[in-house]
């Protein structure tokens, strides 16, 4: 019963997205596909799950041919997609429960098309045991990870042949994450086969029997478990690629940018205070719901000050919203790039000066020249890969439109940047373009990184802010801030036994 993609490309007018891709996906199996953005996962999700159908190539079941028209033919025949972009799978204006039940929704269930509330619910209850969310609000009023967790649990309900996971834990916390692989585990030892993509190594270590690596549209190694990493890294970037150097310790912080006294990060939270230098980057962490966000949106003006004051540059700062964050020198660029970071059909060139307009107005008027300028500035800053800055944001892969949205802010030099998740998403070799950019530019301003990952964080802070439930956990030097150090913060474990670092 395996699913085989046989000699697959994918051409859109010059491009060649895939190329002569064949692969067997086996049951029981949980396979990792990975490779950097633009190698061609994406179009290869994309036609297994019926979205869009091969240039040349073949699918097959059992040795039977399949030919999608649509995802709804894909998923008659066993296909179940958790895509990336996670408001894709849910219903905003439906609640928690109707979310869980599309399905029944769409067809009417066995009961025909007259289902009532409750048996909305019960069934809800019956696709998502243990989740813990109301299932009575509003999808929309749930955070991010919420809304993944509603999506995948309602992929795993359905009896599938072949459940296919992009980037599923992205928005996940650690105890969170942990439950999605052993249901994963569990959908695998059921004889379904698993199409898992991750940017997370580790993730991948831990869960995959076997992983495939696409570069440029072309599958170029093939690894078994146990897997080799650094191999797996070096098949990612190809010859002229290599692991990313350890960064350069700080050779010296200037001077205090930001105070922050008495602030909450949500309220019933602790309160507590810190500083953050020009010169220097300072991370924070915490699982799902311990506050990071709500903080980083307190300091870009996107969400009202809880508690507390600050003060940038020794001046009182009380941005009332993101118009007075800018203003001051805040730079922020927010968790959810596509609902929150992107407008859609937009080019390459407005998202850049979408902030600092004024800057390109000459005689009242905005000046295309000026407007290219400052993106191709960013373009050639990050290495952004796309057909140019008048192309739309839509035409580049995530991590090269996550370069844009970090790029834009740099282009106004901030006095401080605050970065949420600017990860999320993102494959070794883009981390490692943003990664470097922002530690050049961390000598001439503060930065502010929040992350749920320990690795980026330690590749990128010099100092970790850990929050536990909206309250302080402790801070680490960078030095100090092992993964085994981080976990028993963020878990509250030393806060509950009295400690606290």
């Amino acid at each position: 019963m395996t699913f085989a993609v046989t000699s697959v490309s994918k051409v859109y007018g010059a491009t060649t997205a895939l190329s002569s891709v064949t692969l067997d996906l086996r049951p029981g199996e949980i396979v990792g596909l990975i490779g950097t953005n633009g190698a061609g996962k994406s179009t290869l999700i994309k036609i297994l799950s019926g979205a869009t159908a091969p240039s040349s190539g073949t699918l097959s079941y059992e040795g039977r041919p399949l030919a999608f028209g649509d995802p709804l033919d894909a998923q008659e025949a066993g296909v179940q997609t958790v895509h990336q972009n996670i408001d894709d799978g849910v219903v905003f204006g439906a609640s928690v429960a109707e979310n869980l039940m599309l399905d029944a929704l769409a067809t009417g269930g066995p009961r025909g098309w007259f289902l009532t509330r409750a048996q909305v619910r019960a069934a809800a209850s019956a696709v998502a045991p243990g989740l813990g969310l109301p299932l009575d609000a509003p999808v929309e009023s749930l955070p991010a990870s919420a809304r993944q967790q509603i999506v995948i649990a309602r992929a795993l309900a359905r009896r599938a042949r072949l459940l296919i996971l992009d980037e599923p834990t992205s928005t996940l916390s650690e105890v969170e994450a942990g439950a999605l692989a052993f249901r994963v585990r569990e959908s695998a030892a059921a004889g379904v086969s698993v199409l898992y993509v991750s940017h997370r190594l580790s993730e991948i270590e831990a869960l995959c029997d076997r992983v495939v690596v696409l570069r440029d549209g072309e599958l170029v190694a093939m690894f078994a478990a146990p897997l080799d990493r650094t191999a797996i890294v070096a098949a990612m970037l190809g010859p002229a690629g290599a692991v990313p150097a350890p960064r350069e310790a700080v050779a010296h912080v200037g001077r205090e940018v930001l105070m922050a006294d008495g602030v909450r990060a949500m309220p019933g939270g602790d309160a507590f205070g810190f500083r953050v230098r020009a010169g220097e980057v300072l991370g924070v962490t915490g699982l799902v719901g311990a506050g990071k966000t709500e903080l980083l949106e307190q300091l870009g003006g996107a969400r009202p000050l809880v508690s507390g004051k600050l003060s940038l540059g020794g001046a009182p700062y009380e941005p009332k919203d993101p118009r007075d964050a800018i203003a001051a020198g805040v730079a922020f660029a927010p968790e959810e790039r596509a609902a929150q970071a992107i407008v859609p059909g937009w080019s390459v060139r407005a998202h850049v000066t979408l902030p600092w307009l004024r800057r390109h107005i000459r005689s009242g008027l905005l000046a295309r020249h000026s407007e290219s300028a400052a993106a191709r500035h960013v373009i050639d800053l990050f290495g952004v890969r796309g057909p140019g800055p008048d192309a739309p944001i839509e035409a580049l892969s995530g991590g090269n439109q996550q370069k844009v949205v970090v790029g834009r802010w740099l282009a106004g030099s901030p006095r401080l940047l605050v970065l949420d998740e600017p990860f999320r998403g993102v494959d070794v070799a883009a981390r490692a373009d943003i990664g470097r950019v922002v530690r050049e530019r961390a000598r001439e301003t503060a930065v502010i990184v929040a992350s749920s990952d320990p690795q980026e964080l330690h590749d990128l802070a010099d100092r970790v802010l850990v929050l536990h439930e909206g309250s302080p956990a402790g801070e680490l030097p960078i030095a100090d801030a092992t993964p085994d150090r981080l976990a028993v913060l963020m878990s509250g474990a030393a806060t509950r036994s009295g400690g606290r670092e």
